[in-house]
């Protein structure tokens, strides 16, 4: 069978590298976009989900792929380094945070005085409770994707690095007019796949989230220490260890500042919104330096559960999309699910991600907003 995936992220070449796999012949299509949610310095790899089995689940599954790939590869590109949530107040057990802490079974309770001990850039006495995921950590996100061309490079996969203008029944027509004819079709376009599938503009969203990569003038206390969120249901607010070209990743999971694809860089209020919660709860932060700004775009889907299913009326496409910000830790699992839908094979978790009436947007993790 002859399968075009469109998509050169996560899911388009964990889809190829799976397929491929099976012994069908699989081109990716489309420009690398150093722009897309799939290309940046680091992403959050946890299996902290609230009450949330299904994700929970899974995510574990993926952890065990992460590690895997790191023995592969002969890269650290999962770095467990932990991952803190901390809050503001006693922990609720019914809250987004208290459930997590329940069902996991490699964290560790943090009172103020631990938090003050372990990430000595808070206002002291500002988190009062919290924990810590051992399990969890972070992923090197550009290398992550390296890793996964050579993959399909060496699998095989064919690349046709041009910009689709539209798809029909069995064919994807480029934006240089050529044409390509395929079996089947998998689009994987993140926050674009609106704009390909028209289908899909009722359930999934762009959701342009803001990035901050801040040069404090000492990053010591921001180094060997786990990635924090801090009261993430409230503030929205999270933050990595310090990189090795000693720039502090801050990003804000909420409900986008805009659904305009076109936007790139964060704004100057945005930045301030930024600056007014470091001056409250990360004070070496609100002086440092803001070496650049990114608009990482979410393609939102219902519940914050990924839509990889048949697109209705459309003979032979399939959609792979709204990774609702949480998309990249699957990465490892992520292809077996979608080459079952391309192939309508069973998988465990098909029904979950199936077609969907619209619905709200987001998790139980996300803010309402930057304050």
């Amino acid at each position: 069978m002859q399968i075009i995936v469109i998509g050169r992220g996560v899911f388009g070449l964990a889809a190829a590298t799976a397929l491929v796999a099976r012994g069908h012949q699989v081109i990716v299509v489309g420009p690398k976009d150093p722009t897309a949610s799939s290309e940046d310095s680091s992403r959050i790899i946890r299996n902290d989900y609230g009450d949330d089995p299904f994700h929970r689940s899974w995510a574990e599954a993926a952890m065990t792929g992460w590690r895997r790939w790191n023995a592969d590869s002969g890269q650290e590109l999962f770095r467990p380094v932990g991952f803190a949530n901390l809050a503001l107040g006693p922990i609720s057990r019914d809250s987004f945070v208290g459930e997590s802490l329940a069902s996991l079974s490699a964290a560790r309770r943090l009172d103020a005085l631990a938090i003050s001990d372990t990430f000595p850039f808070l206002t002291p006495g500002r988190c009062v409770d919290g924990y810590v995921n051992d399990e969890a950590g972070w992923a090197n996100a550009s290398e992550s994707l390296r890793f996964m061309e050579r993959a399909c490079e060496e699998a095989g996969v064919g690349v046709v690095p041009e910009r689709v203008a539209r798809i029909g029944d069995g064919w994807v027509g480029l934006m240089d007019d050529g044409l390509l004819r395929a079996d089947r079709i998998v689009v994987a376009t993140g926050a674009w796949t609106p704009e390909l599938v028209g289908e899909t503009a009722d359930i999934l969203t762009p959701a342009g989230q803001p990035v901050l990569y801040l040069r404090p003038q000492d990053d010591r206390p921001f180094s060997d220490v786990p990635v924090w969120a801090l009261d993430i249901e409230h503030t929205g607010f999270y933050g990595f260890p310090v990189s090795s070209d000693g720039l502090v990743k801050v990003g804000h999971h909420g409900p986008g500042i805009t659904r305009r694809l076109a936007m790139r860089t964060v704004p100057d209020g945005v930045v301030e919104s930024f600056k007014a919660f470091f001056r409250e709860h990360v004070p070496a932060l609100a002086a440092a330096r803001v070496d650049k700004t990114r608009v990482c775009f979410y393609c939102d889907a219902p519940g914050g559960r990924f839509v990889i299913d048949d697109v209705p009326g459309r003979k032979n496409v399939v959609v792979a999309a709204g990774g609702s910000g949480h998309g990249f830790k699957f990465a490892p699992v992520i292809g077996e699910l979608i080459a079952a839908v391309v192939l309508d094979e069973d998988h465990p978790r098909r029904g979950m991600t199936a077609w969907r009436d619209p619905g709200p947007k987001g998790d139980a993790a996300r803010s309402l907003g930057l304050g």
